[in-house]
């Protein structure tokens, strides 16, 4: 046998074998893009529920924390908005988390749905492929309205994170009054002890006087 005719048969094997293999390929790597797809989305729920957790036990506990050192008999307010503020600002490190895992649920979503509805568009058989695309359709418009929902709710911390940012800054003015009040129970407290002592010098005058008249 030549060599040309060698060569011939090798090259004719190598396209029937990339021929067989290219097609299992990318078939193989469509399920790969399908399945990473679906996997990021799982991952991105499942981070966004762990921070959700986070946050609402942090929050929920320093809420609760707060207002039981408050109903205290006389509650130190400098102690309580200290304490407050420091937690207050790991609980908005967890929402800005929070945020940015709900966001990322949002554009891992978008990527599903459209790699659904790019396998049901490679589907030949044209009444299947409608079924395909229309339960593809479905799952997204129930996802939709669930995800507009969580959006809703998410906001709705947000005004929750503010309202307690506004109580710090009562919490904090509070204490500065209750320590201006202090304030004016110690001069209440000189002030009373300075009309004594001047009352003492107007006696210690007087006296003064009478010994000077003779």
């Amino acid at each position: 046998m030549s060599k040309n005719l060698v060569w011939g048969a090798l090259i004719l094997a190598l396209v029937v074998l990339g021929a067989l293999v290219l097609p299992t390929s990318c078939k193989w790597q469509t399920t790969k893009t399908a399945i990473k797809h679906g996997d990021v989305l799982k991952s991105s729920i499942e981070d966004f529920e762990k921070n959700r957790q986070k946050l609402s036990e942090s929050l929920i506990e320093n809420l609760e924390k707060a207002g039981s050192e408050l109903a205290a008999e006389n509650p130190n307010l400098q102690k309580v908005s200290k304490d407050f503020e420091k937690e207050w600002s790991d609980i908005q490190s967890r929402y800005k988390k929070l945020k940015d895992d709900f966001g990322k649920v949002g554009e891992s979503s978008t990527a599903y749905f459209q790699q659904l509805n790019e396998l049901s568009g490679q589907i030949r058989n044209e009444a299947l492929k409608n079924e395909e695309l229309a339960k593809n359709k479905e799952l997204e418009a129930r996802w939709n309205i669930t995800y507009q929902e969580a959006s809703v709710n998410v906001e709705k911390v947000t005004t929750v994170l503010e309202a307690g940012h506004d109580f710090h800054m009562v919490l904090v003015a509070s204490s500065i009054r209750q320590k201006l009040e202090q304030n004016v129970e110690e001069l209440n407290l000189i002030a009373a002890q300075a009309k004594e002592l001047l009352a003492d010098l107007e006696s210690f005058t007087q006296e003064g006087r009478k010994l000077v008249q003779g």
